[in-house]
């Protein structure tokens, strides 16, 4: 009688995102070395059942993979079994034409992405918002408005709703596509009934709006190139930087990890007067454990960015170049408009150093600069009641962002913090005409945070007090919501948040806001058009679905 032999196989799939484990083990016999082919007609119906059972397998790895990876598993699990000659070449074709089959006939199967595509991600959020924000006149007319001490206030339901792509491409590319509700480059939101005309439920500002289009180049170690609309490269707060803003240019990232083992190794033999060391004497040497090295992480960074702040059109026009209007403020009457692009650069370059314990310091000092200033910001920036609140002129910022955290029982905990100096600022007052207010060119901010936001029944609480001279900050990008994209304001601000499930968040969020110099108007252009706002409230409930 023919000798058996049995082979063995197991093939394991790690599920991608999950923590489980999967294996698929097939056993199968032959007679003698012999393929299963070529058996006798007796075996035959072994060899149908063999390539059912190849076929189920190979279809449970498509179902449990991703959709690349799915078919790449199939197909090694496939020429695995024809190498050891458990299947022939035509079967292991028939058994990939099934496949296809079956992957056409699902709803992921119906997908096709081009060769290039190595993986593709679907992500996006949606937020349902109900807002209160007010502002107060000051107690003084001294800039000639009426209704003095009075405030204005809105009380809005909003949404917004972000869906995006983002994807890697063979050879190291990759790239990203979101589109988002609003054509704001602070805000995502669109209010519910804010139409002012269309009759109820109107959708003339429910448009969708291109908020990210990049790609970049990932295949030098270290290194990360991006171009496009993009997100934030540069480690910021919304105190310099609204997070709604999605940046055009380009960036240079790198990154590198160093990892540091400190003592360790064997320790000095100790006296044991243990059950397990004892002996006739009453004591015993025995040898100490090896104490555990001291592990530090250091994470080296250098960021920098170019950034197209405002496009000339046209940079060369015909005719003579234009000029500003003759009753234009700050002795700038008839001065040429600016025929070049204005660009803003940055330099950042900073470290993380993580100890034992989750303990990290990290500091991300950056410097920005602006190289003209287009035909929108050429105005020189005063700040004041009917006075410009866009101009970039006399900005050199240096920035530098910290922060510090821990765990304590277990809970997430940082203390964070920040330091802005306009190096111009001098300049920029002066420009504005208040030489006697020179000194306003700081801005600072402190704050801590216990808990993090990132599965069900989690929850954090962040409070934080902030500080922005007249002529410290671009009001171009400050945050919208916090002191309502405003300059020369000081106040505090809290939120809380709390995870109702793994991808449902609720968050709570309460600033308040004075003036900082009574003298001066509060610089920029937000949702209360008053100024100065001598005083400011804000009062946010969000519940945001992810996805």
């Amino acid at each position: 009688m023919p000798k058996c032999s049995q082979i063995n196989f197991e093939f394991t799939e790690l599920l991608p995102g999950r923590h489980t484990v999967v294996t698929i083990s097939v056993h199968l016999s032959r007679r003698n070395n012999q393929h299963l082919a070529a058996l006798s007609p007796h075996n035959q119906g072994e060899t149908i059942f063999m390539k059912k059972l190849t076929l189920a397998a190979a279809a449970l790895c498509v179902a449990l993979g991703g959709t690349v990876a799915r078919a790449q598993d199939a197909g090694a699990l496939l020429d695995l079994l024809v190498r050891k000659r458990l299947i022939s070449d035509q079967e292991a074709e028939e058994v990939r034409t099934e496949l296809v089959k079956e992957s056409a006939s699902t709803a992921a199967g119906k997908w096709k992405l081009s060769a290039p595509i190595t993986e593709l991600e679907l992500y996006g959020d949606m937020r349902l918002r109900y807002e209160y924000r007010g502002g107060r006149l000051p107690s003084t007319d001294q800039f000639g408005q009426d209704h003095t001490n009075d405030w204005y206030e809105r009380h809005r339901q909003r949404y917004r709703l972000r869906v995006g792509l983002r994807g890697t491409l063979a050879d190291d590319w990759f790239f990203g596509l979101r589109l988002e509700t609003s054509a704001s480059n602070r805000s995502t939101n669109v209010t519910f009934g804010g139409e002012s005309s269309g009759g109820p439920f109107a959708k003339g500002d429910d448009g969708i709006f291109v908020g990210q289009a990049y790609f970049g180049y990932t295949g030098f170690p270290d290194f990360k190139f991006t171009g496009g609309r993009m997100p934030q490269p540069l480690i910021t707060t919304s105190m310099l930087w609204d997070d709604d803003i999605n940046p055009e240019g380009l960036a240079e990232q790198w990154k590198h990890t160093f990892t540091f083992d400190i003592g360790g190794g064997g320790g000095e033999a100790i006296q044991s007067y243990s059950k397990g060391g004892y002996s006739k004497e009453g004591k015993s040497v025995v040898a100490a454990q090896a104490a555990e090295p001291f592990k530090l992480k250091l994470d080296v960074f250098a960021n920098f960015a170019q950034y197209v702040y405002d496009d000339e059109n046209p940079e060369n026009p015909i005719g003579p170049n234009p000029t500003l209007p003759a009753n234009t403020p700050g002795g700038q009457a008839g001065q040429k408009i600016p025929t070049g692009d204005a660009f803003m650069l940055a330099w950042q370059a900073g470290a993380r150093l993580t100890f034992p314990n989750s303990v990290y310091v990290q500091l991300a000092p950056t410097l920005y600069n602006y190289t003209g200033n287009g035909d929108t910001f050429n105005i020189h920036f005063n700040g004041d009641p009917g006075g410009n609140q866009t101009g970039i002129n006399s900005l050199l910022v240096f920035d530098l962002p910290a922060e510090v955290g821990w765990k304590l029982w277990d809970m997430p905990m940082r203390v964070f913090g920040e330091f802005v100096d306009n190096i111009e600022g001098h300049d920029r007052a002066k420009a504005a005409g208040h030489p006697d207010h020179t000194g306003q060119h700081y801005a600072w901010m402190i704050g801590g945070a216990i808990g993090q936001l990132k599965a069900k029944s989690d929850w954090e609480i962040r409070a934080w007090y902030q500080y922005a001279g007249q002529f410290a900050l671009d009001p171009n990008l400050v945050d919208s919501d916090i002191y309502d994209s405003r300059v020369n304001e000081r106040g505090i601000a809290v939120k809380a948040g709390y995870m109702v499930a793994d991808a449902i968040s609720l968050n709570l969020t309460w600033a308040y806001a004075w003036r900082v110099n009574s003298f001066l108007g509060t610089g920029g252009s937000g949702d209360i058009p008053i100024n100065p706002l001598d005083q400011y409230q804000i009062f946010q409930a969000d519940m945001s679905v992810k996805f």
